[in-house]
């Protein structure tokens, strides 16, 4: 141990200390603050407990202050009530983590791709109650991230460039991945915790295929992007000015590849999320990584080939061409040079959503979405549903 480690040991000792004492009333204050750079505060947050027997790992931005008071004041409690600090550490995440309004959020989205039955536990609730030791919940910082007294809500990038957030990122995040069992699986709540983690799987500190994708973020003040998110809400429904128009794309495609990942494990997934979308925002950026399974959008001069008639899932969809000097010409599921498929409920490309091709297209289609295909000698366009023949075959 160096004198920095041993240092900081003595400084967190006294904090659990305070927080101990005090309860709810510690929450950001002074004497909690364990780190600070530019506009950005890091206060201390009891979630010490690392789950060794963990399946699935779901991985936020930052606790917030729901989360730091719900677990100072259960620190409080159970330190009145004589229990070790490494079993209060274990109670307070299970408690507090993901706590409060965005749990509900949270619970909706796991539901809604069967990750109970993935898990083998009898419902999603469980994962923080009975069946707490399945589940590692944490952040991309760890301890309650703050950025002007607002909690800190911005990019990877910004936490890499913060001195503050960067040091509770290496230390606090990426030195427990080591004592997470090799087979458990991440789920990144929202885009900044899934760019934490590519940034973890370019650096070889963890498995590409151990990354399942993203759920939206489940905070109370997401507004109606759970509902996008999961299919409830028809994106059309959405107010002119609603932020979450922007998101759309992104949102559809991180629950194509969650609902594929899924899959993939063992489990059920979930229904394809109904979309009738055909107004996107034209001022809406191009999402990064909202298309499964590989990031970046699908440029339309990068196709490779058209996918054969035959078996497998979407062999048989095809449509011809009626009219022009290609009139008649079988037009088959196009393969981008990713080795994917692209569905879209608009022309344009921040809203194309790639699949793997060995997913059954048909659900998409019949929600209405749209099919890139092409021929030999006919370059890839989107072929509306009405116009594609063997479907359901």
């Amino acid at each position: 141990m160096t004198p920095n480690e041993g240092n900081r040991d003595v400084m967190i000792s006294g904090i659990y200390d305070a927080i101990c004492r005090d309860g709810g009333a510690a929450v950001r204050r002074a004497d909690t603050l364990v780190g600070a750079s530019g506009p950005h505060q890091v206060f201390y947050m009891p979630f010490g407990h690392v789950e060794r027997s963990a399946r699935l790992v779901i991985v936020g931005i930052t606790p917030g202050t729901t989360q730091l008071e719900m677990a100072y004041k259960k620190v409080h409690e159970l330190h009145r009530q004589g229990m070790p600090r490494d079993k209060v550490f274990r109670a307070v995440k299970a408690h507090a983590a993901f706590g409060g309004p965005m749990r509900q959020n949270l619970l909706r989205m796991l539901r809604h791709f069967g990750f109970a039955a993935l898990l083998g536990v009898h419902d999603e609730a469980d994962l923080w109650d009975s069946a707490s030791q399945l589940v590692h919940s944490t952040s991309v910082v760890p301890h309650a991230a703050f950025k002007n007294d607002k909690m800190f809500n911005g990019s990877f990038q910004e936490v890499l460039a913060s001195p503050a957030l960067r040091g509770s990122f290496e230390r606090d995040f990426v030195g427990e991945l080591a004592l997470l069992p090799a087979d458990a699986v991440f789920v990144a709540l929202g885009p900044t915790p899934l760019d934490a983690l590519d940034h973890c799987v370019e650096r070889g500190l963890l498995p590409r295929e151990r990354v399942l994708g993203a759920l939206a973020h489940p905070s109370a003040g997401a507004g109606s992007q759970v509902d996008v998110y999961i299919g409830e809400r028809d994106p059309e429904t959405l107010k002119p000015r609603d932020p979450v128009r922007g998101r759309v794309a992104r949102l559809l495609g991180n629950a194509a590849r969650m609902r594929a990942a899924v899959a993939a494990l063992g489990g059920r997934g979930a229904a394809v999320p109904e979309v009738r979308s055909s107004t996107p925002s034209a001022t809406s950026p191009a999402p990064t990584r909202e298309q499964p399974p590989a990031p970046g959008r699908v440029a339309p001069a990068a196709h490779a080939a058209t996918a054969p008639g035959g078996p497998g899932p979407n062999g048989r969809l095809h449509a011809t061409v009626s009219r022009g000097p290609k009139a008649g010409t079988v037009l088959r599921p196009h393969v981008h040079a990713d080795g994917c498929h692209v569905v879209s409920p608009t022309r344009f490309e921040a809203d194309y959503i790639r699949l793997s091709v060995d997913q059954p297209l048909d659900d998409y289609l019949r929600r209405g979405l749209k099919l890139r295909m092409s021929a030999p000698g006919v370059a890839p366009s989107l072929i509306s549903p009405d116009s594609i023949r063997g479907r359901g075959a």
